[in-house]
């Protein structure tokens, strides 16, 4: 795989990244990108990347910081960036990309200062992600949330060499 960047979205971004799709088997587990593009814009808490690879769209990943919710909501787990969506399109699958986007994640938290990541997935539907992102070392906290399974990712697990 190519150069891989992550670039904040803005219109143009929006442009280029509108039409990616998943697999068609996949669709059930995500709102297609202009849904997802114009709650993004609405969600003035959430913010937004483009994934290119080697300068060409293949994907999108939304996050939010809890802590700068005026009014904190349950749904999110207090000192943990929220992975509120993140998908890659077909083309781009089974290349790691998925895998590049979550790391950039647990980055971008680590970066502003908090404990890791949590996230929500459909595990009941069929296609799921789950076994993928435990194999990236999300845990699940026990919690369900809107009949998904509540992950986290904790900094505190890691151990260097």
């Amino acid at each position: 795989m190519g150069k891989v960047s992550f670039l904040k979205l803005n219109g143009n971004i929006a442009d280029q990244v509108i039409n990616l799709k998943v697999k068609e088997s996949q669709k059930h587990l995500i709102d297609n990108n202009a849904e997802w593009i114009i709650q993004a814009i609405f969600n003035e808490d959430s913010i937004s990347y483009g994934i290119y690879v080697d300068n060409k769209p293949a994907g999108l990943i939304s996050l939010i910081d809890p802590r700068i919710l005026e009014d904190f909501d349950e749904h999110f787990q207090k000192d943990y960036l929220y992975l509120w969506r993140v998908m890659v399109d077909y083309n781009f699958q089974g290349l790691g990309l998925g895998k590049q986007a979550i790391n950039f994640s647990k980055q971008y938290a680590s970066l502003v200062g908090l404990q890791g990541v949590s996230l929500t997935t459909m595990d009941k539907e069929d296609g799921n992600a789950l076994s993928i992102y435990q194999k990236l070392g999300f845990a699940p906290t026990g919690r369900r949330l809107d009949d998904e399974i509540e992950l986290i990712f904790n900094f505190e697990h890691i151990h260097l060499a």
